[in-house]
């Protein structure tokens, strides 16, 4: 085993040396415009040719991140853990696809599958029922999570899209709950907020308490699910561990900071994973949760440069702690 994580170490420090630094996102943040950062990005080799909008940015950016994906995957065949890890970035990479998939079948809509990146070659065209959808993709990671949504219920789409979202971290902490000593501190440190978030999430958009929690009190997740007011939901957040880092001021606010918080606190923990015992396969975490960030970034400073943003608001939406 040693050998072979080892293998996977080295595998995920080269994928590692090719991600977003700090001082390259500054540069980025120092763009007068959002040609100008297109212009930094091509320059960068971040992006590979010219581009004349954010939306194809945008595309290329999610296409390059779901590549890195797949090769990081191919690489992992020989550490199980590893691959399933990673298995599991890719379904978080394809979750918008995914989600609009799912959303045409649910209201039997017929859709452009030209539209889908990463399942076009599995589904070739829309399914008539989300039994015809469950069935093409029984065996892989989207069947998986298709049937856990399914069998919690959804009373309507909305419900449905959110347990999908929720999957992923369902998923992540099944692979990694059963492991111990290095392993288990390391994927800890990349998950345990994100945990927090996505329960404190689904609790309070859709009421459902699915019980995946890391530093929260198993009474607060209770209590937002079953919150009646925007008070209370504030109130009940004001008493949890991370209320000193939640803008409070409106739910919408409260999670938005509470996402980006566990955004910034998973990439502390994955480039952490770096400074580790070479035998350890939660590296393979490390890195797709960087791809991630630094994909989510990325679109995020795009799209906040055309709306005229200043970088210091900017900063604060980045996974990076900038000062």
């Amino acid at each position: 085993m040693s050998s072979t994580a080892a293998y996977i170490t080295s595998v995920s420090r080269l994928f590692k040396s090719t991600t977003l630094t700090k001082g390259t996102l500054n540069e980025l943040l120092s763009s007068k415009d959002w040609k100008e950062l297109l212009s930094i990005l091509k320059e960068k080799g971040i992006l590979e040719e010219n581009l004349d909008s954010v939306e194809k940015a945008e595309i290329v950016l999610r296409k390059k991140a779901l590549a890195r994906l797949q090769e990081l995957y191919n690489l992992s065949n020989s550490v199980k853990l590893a691959r399933d890890i990673v298995l599991g970035y890719i379904y978080q990479q394809t979750l918008d696809e995914f989600t609009y998939l799912v959303s045409l079948v649910w209201n039997k809509i017929k859709g452009d599958t030209s539209k889908l990146l990463y399942l076009q070659g599995k589904v070739d065209q829309i399914p008539s029922s989300m039994e015809e959808l469950n069935s093409i993709l029984q065996g892989t990671i989207h069947g998986q999570a298709l049937s856990f949504a399914m069998s919690k219920g959804p009373k309507d789409l909305s419900q449905l899209n959110s347990l999908l979202d929720y999957f992923f971290i369902y998923y992540m902490n099944s692979l990694t709950e059963g492991l111990k000593g290095e392993w288990k501190v390391s994927a800890n440190s990349i998950l345990c907020e994100y945990k927090d978030y996505y329960s404190a999430s689904i609790a309070i958009r859709q009421k459902l308490n699915l019980g995946i929690r890391c530093r929260l009190n198993e009474d607060d997740i209770r209590d937002l699910s079953s919150s009646k007011s925007s008070e209370e939901i504030t109130n009940i957040l004001r008493r949890t561990v991370y209320s000193r880092n939640l803008d409070l001021s409106s739910i919408y606010s409260a999670l938005a900071s509470f996402h980006t918080l566990a955004r910034s606190a998973s990439r502390v923990g994955a480039l952490s994973v770096f400074m580790g015992s070479p035998f350890n396969p939660i590296v393979a975490m490390g890195v797709s949760q960087l791809i991630r960030l630094d994909t989510e970034d990325l679109i995020m400073l795009l799209n906040g440069t055309k709306l005229g943003y200043l970088p210091e608001r900017l900063k604060g939406y980045m996974s990076f702690q900038l000062i």
